[in-house]
């Protein structure tokens, strides 16, 4: 189970980069709505005066960010707790800025712009706490061989 967890966060991260890239070029304005839902008060003016006038490179960074963290949970060790702690850090900064989603109460902020990264968060907590002696690649090949 925790390898399938693994899989489908590497996978997610893996890919996660390419709709970041396209949208910081393609419509970086699309970026504007994530500053209106953030918890931490002023932060909508930091969004607005920093990140927007930057959102093409920040979303490059973003978009390595990510690759990076695929990259460390397909390896090994220490190298994949190390992808899963720098994403459980990313996630707890998205549970912070919502994912642009304004709501009038507060219960429906947190099902709409806090709850998947939540989630995400637990299952990332689950995996930080299990081994992996194996790459996803010499996982893959030592099932294949088994089946032969």
């Amino acid at each position: 189970m925790k390898n399938w967890f693994r899989v489908l966060v590497a996978v997610w991260y893996l890919l996660g980069w390419i709709p970041i890239v396209y949208l910081g070029f393609a419509n970086p304005e699309i970026y504007r709505a994530f500053g209106k839902t953030a918890l931490i008060p002023g932060f909508d003016l930091v969004w607005q005066d920093f990140a927007m006038p930057r959102i093409t490179v920040l979303a490059l960074l973003l978009a390595g960010f990510e690759l990076a963290v695929g990259l460390l949970l397909i390896t090994k060790g220490k190298w994949v707790k190390l992808g899963l702690i720098l994403s459980i850090g990313f996630n707890l900064f998205l549970i912070q800025l919502g994912l642009s989603i304004p709501t009038e109460d507060l219960s429906m902020d947190i099902y709409f712009n806090r709850f998947p990264n939540i989630v995400f968060v637990l299952l990332q907590l689950y995996l930080v706490f299990q081994s992996y002696p194996e790459t996803i690649y010499e996982m893959i090949r030592k099932r294949r061989v088994s089946s032969e």
